[in-house]
């Protein structure tokens, strides 16, 4: 089972925004269905909007891709991605900004595929995908 949180809220002005969403992949950027134990709702970032905390259940060889996105006043999106298995390690984590995506920490190179499905599937522009360090911090 694995935690994951679902947002998507905006500020009073609506001149920021954040959106978390994940995707539960396997093999070849395929798309399955998850079981969700849990689903409470949280408090989000901003004032407007909902947030949930959800609890789901997996098939052990697939894998969650969580996007944590931010969009600020002047149309910049900046973020993180998680892939996390289905035991709850985590495989990769990794910062979106400038339109890059760059690896802090990478156990193997099928995670790079498996964020680059979730990028295409959303239409999130990106130039290069790189590896920065490999290490948990």
């Amino acid at each position: 089972m694995v935690d994951v949180l679902e947002e998507k809220t905006r500020s009073r002005t609506g001149k920021h925004k954040r959106r978390v969403l994940f995707y539960v992949l396997r093999g070849k950027c395929e798309e399955l269905k998850y079981d969700v134990v849990r689903k409470e709702k949280v408090e989000g970032l901003y004032a407007v909007g909902d947030a949930f905390r959800e609890t789901i259940r997996i098939p052990e060889d697939a894998v969650v891709v969580i996007l944590d996105v931010r969009l600020n006043n002047r149309g910049h999106i900046k973020g993180e991605v998680k892939v996390i298995d289905s035991k709850g390690e985590i495989l990769g984590e990794a910062v979106y900004r400038k339109l890059k995506v760059r690896f802090k920490y990478l156990i193997s190179e099928e995670v790079i595929d498996f964020v680059r499905c979730v990028f295409r599937k959303l239409r999130l522009p990106v130039k290069k995908y790189a590896i920065v360090s490999n290490r948990r911090a």
